[in-house]
């Protein structure tokens, strides 16, 4: 079974493409929804981060020949050996925070401190993000179906690679 895992700032287009590639039929799971995630207490505050044991049975899982999904959490990086890519969105600042205010899917990013966490991210996680992806696509210069063409062919090649 290959693994593809989508990460990225909010507001990049990670729910838009796996909604796209959910609707062709891919096995597509947001770990920002069904219960994926958990807050733990650190010593700035709460933070959400991934319930690990429910993202390494999801990872084992067989269902389909691939699994994709998405998120973005500071301990993902201890499932990256378990991905066949690790894709990263990414968007200028000013579009991304255009989009979190128009969509209509997730209300994150229309607070101005949820906005504030946004660029945030931008300045010191995103060139984390960057330095450990395999394949990074910029969606302010390609649409939700280019994005998702590049994932599936990722998709073929992590088949390719497993025979």
């Amino acid at each position: 079974m290959g693994v593809i895992f989508i990460t990225g700032l909010s507001g990049v287009g990670k729910t838009s493409v796996l909604q796209r590639l959910g609707n062709e039929g891919y096995d597509v799971v947001d770990t920002d929804d069904h219960g994926y995630t958990k807050k733990i207490a650190t010593g700035e505050g709460d933070e959400i981060v991934w319930d690990e044991e429910k993202i390494s049975h999801l990872i084992e899982r067989k269902k389909h020949p691939h699994l994709i999904l998405s998120g973005c959490y500071s301990n993902q990086g201890k499932f990256y050996k378990s991905f066949d890519y690790v894709v990263l969105l990414e968007a200028g600042l000013d579009l991304m925070l255009d989009r979190v205010i128009k969509r209509k899917t997730n209300p994150y990013g229309k607070h101005p401190d949820e906005r504030k966490a946004i660029i945030e991210s931008f300045t010191h996680v995103l060139p984390k993000l960057q330095a450990n992806a395999d394949v990074v696509i910029d969606t302010s210069k390609v649409g939700i179906s280019e994005t998702a063409d590049r994932l599936k062919s990722l998709m073929i090649l992590s088949h390719q690679v497993r025979i």
